[in-house]
């Protein structure tokens, strides 16, 4: 889960969270590359949703790289990195975004998109969408799937909650709406049989480095190895059980 990347201004690097937000451009290709260079298999969220409604098994090492917001370095600076590394991403887009000053144009969005990029919603205005009242939070959800879907020609499966709030009725509203899944901040990586519309995602700070990245990187990796083992260890005690039965 990623939001800016660029390099910060002597202004910027003066805000928390700016720092906060943004990874540095050579920091963002330097983590590209290793998962290149690692052996991963870059997804789409969109294929990350399909895979667990389906119940369909994922390549061991995997990962979806997720950008929120709708920041033109997006198009700007991490695009030509994922096309150097053949990787692709998502891009949770706030609609209301759209053609303001440092976000993407539709333009932007179109060419990203015909590169493999895929798209989500992030509401059109980045609400706290369990503070709304429910006429205006079916409009942020309807609204930027219907705007997103309208301009790119793309069905529009997924939503990142903004800021990583959702209740029950926002998960209520958001299936109503016609998404598939919902994606928060936090909670480690996807596993089979995570909750469609609480799907985690591991965030990547300013701060981040690469000792960091690695543990972030694998720790979905080694996750499903120790899950494996365990199934396999269940499995092989009720065996070992049967056996030992009197007949």
């Amino acid at each position: 889960m990623y939001h800016r990347i660029d390099n910060l201004t002597p202004d910027q690097s003066r805000s928390p969270l700016m720092r906060d937000l943004t990874v540095p451009t050579a920091d963002f290709e330097a983590q590209v590359k290793y998962l290149a260079d690692n052996g991963f298999t870059f997804l789409l969220a969109s294929q990350v949703e399909t895979a667990l409604r389906n119940h369909q098994p994922l390549p061991q090492r995997a990962v979806a790289i997720t950008m929120d917001d709708g920041y033109k370095d997006n198009f700007e600076k991490a695009f030509p990195i994922l096309q150097k590394y053949h990787a692709c991403a998502t891009i949770f887009m706030v609609t209301n975004n759209f053609e303001k000053p440092d976000r993407l144009s539709w333009s932007d969005a179109r060419t990203m998109r015909d590169g493999g990029l895929g798209y989500g919603s992030h509401t059109v205005s980045h609400a706290d969408m369990t503070t709304l009242p429910g006429d205006r939070l079916d409009y942020e959800l309807c609204e930027s799937k219907r705007i997103l879907e309208q301009g790119l020609h793309v069905p529009i499966t997924s939503i990142a909650y903004p800021s990583g709030a959702y209740n029950q009725t926002v998960i209520e509203r958001t299936r109503a709406a016609g998404y598939l899944a919902g994606w928060k901040k936090g909670g480690g990586p996807v596993q089979p049989g995570s909750e469609p519309y609480m799907l985690p995602r591991v965030r990547v700070h300013g701060k981040t480095d690469m000792e960091a990245f690695h543990r972030k990187v694998w720790s979905g990796y080694w996750t499903m190895r120790m899950n494996a083992a365990a199934q396999q260890m269940v499995a092989s005690n009720h065996v070992r059980h049967a056996r030992q039965r009197p007949a």
